[in-house]
């Protein structure tokens, strides 16, 4: 903490105690050596009290010992010096009195400074001098009521200073910390802009691979399918082909509008769709798919583009992967869970490892908190089971 008034009295001290050494040098110019040693030992305890005062803080005791030995020195000169410059050390004591002692303490040593100062000018004018006693006394009470005045005001003062030290202190503090919250909070929000930038692009990527997957796939069937029918029936071919590209057209707006409707938050007739997809993979790739399909149209949005992406997915995978031609797809009620099954009569696999497609599957039963599960087995085909809690009232 600052001390800038405590160090300017500091000085101020010094200088006063130097002129009170001068004054007691010249008041007693034929007799000078006693009161000049007793007046530098003066300082000299003044300074032992000070390096105690800011080097030695917990010696309390020492400094309050050095502090009685200076009042008893000055006291011992009051007595020796012949003027009245020895008063000028009292002013030193009063200041390190209301500075550093208690208000309690201040007052008794006030009092007994203008006492003792008092019994040393009674005895020092005497009688005879009476009226001239009074008038000093009464000039003494008035100089010494200026000073501890004065010294009140500079010490309230200091403790203002203090006071608003410590609050500039506080609120520097709390400055610091409120920018290192701010500071926090930008790098949350950060993070946060950042997790949702990557979230919408795994959206838009699982959006893409599931609609161009299985546009490519069925394409890619009937293009297989006219290649070899090239040889036995052009014209049949040619159709194959004809269809393969109105199925990429298709495909293309399919991801335009899916990509449009994922930015705009746009709803979309996803029982219709889901039908519409059996359809066109019925009619594009000459696959079997035996359906029962529950009205789910009250279902929350994101569990219905769930069931419709899983489907494609489905379809997608049992078709390129497994080379299955029939799939019996169900999506029915039971209480309050809808249940999704699709089934098919591909090749299967001992061992699953999911690619990007299923990843990207599990992935949105888990956002709508739906159990996903997989059986499938060498020659077994490949069936994906997905529970879905629902909230829809279903009667029977």
């Amino acid at each position: 903490m600052k001390r800038d008034l405590e160090d300017c009295l500091v000085i101020l001290s010094y200088v006063i105690l130097t002129v009170a050494l001068l004054l007691v040098a010249l008041e007693n110019i034929l007799r000078p050596w006693n009161a000049i040693f007793i007046s530098l030992s003066i300082i000299v305890t003044f300074t032992l009290k000070e390096f105690v005062k800011y080097y030695k803080e917990d010696n309390k005791n020492i400094y309050l010992l050095l502090f009685f030995i200076e009042i008893f020195m000055i006291i011992l000169l009051s007595f020796i010096s012949k003027g009245r410059g020895f008063e000028l050390f009292y002013i030193v004591v009063m200041y390190q009195v209301i500075f550093r002692f208690k208000k309690g303490f201040t007052i008794l040593v006030s009092i007994i400074i203008y006492s003792l100062s008092l019994l040393r000018n009674y005895f020092a004018l005497g009688y005879i001098e009476y009226i001239s006693f009074v008038k000093y006394e009464i000039l003494d009470f008035f100089i010494l009521a200026m000073i501890v005045t004065i010294l009140y005001v500079l010490k309230h003062i200091d403790s203002i200073n203090k006071n608003l030290e410590a609050t500039k202190n506080k609120l520097i503090i709390k400055n610091i910390l409120l920018t290192d919250a701010n500071d926090n909070i930008k790098e949350a929000y950060r993070k946060n802009e950042e997790y949702l930038i990557i979230e919408e692009r795994n959206k838009m990527a699982r959006e893409i691979h599931d609609t161009v997957g299985h546009i490519l796939t069925t394409a890619l069937v009937e293009m297989e399918a006219g290649n070899i029918l090239l040889r036995d029936d052009v014209d049949k071919a040619s159709q194959k082909i004809d269809s393969a590209i109105d199925q990429v057209r298709k495909g293309l707006v399919q991801v335009r509008g899916s990509v449009s409707a994922l930015k705009k938050g746009e709803d979309i007739d996803y029982y219709n769709e889901v039908l519409e997809l059996i359809a066109n993979t019925i009619l594009h790739t000459e696959v079997a798919i035996r359906y029962e399909i529950d009205n789910f149209s009250k279902e929350d949005n994101e569990i219905k583009k769930c069931i419709y992406r899983a489907l494609q997915e489905g379809l997608t995978n049992g078709i390129r992967h497994g080379g299955s031609t029939a799939f019996v797809f169900k999506l029915k009620y039971n209480k309050n869970e809808l249940l999704f099954s699709i089934e098919d009569n591909g090749k299967g696999c001992s061992q699953i490892k999911k690619g990007f497609g299923l990843k990207a599957m599990e992935e949105r039963v888990k956002e709508v908190k739906g159990k996903f599960n997989i059986i499938s087995d060498k020659g077994e085909g490949f069936n994906i089971y997905i529970d879905f809690n629902s909230e829809v009232k279903v009667y029977d």
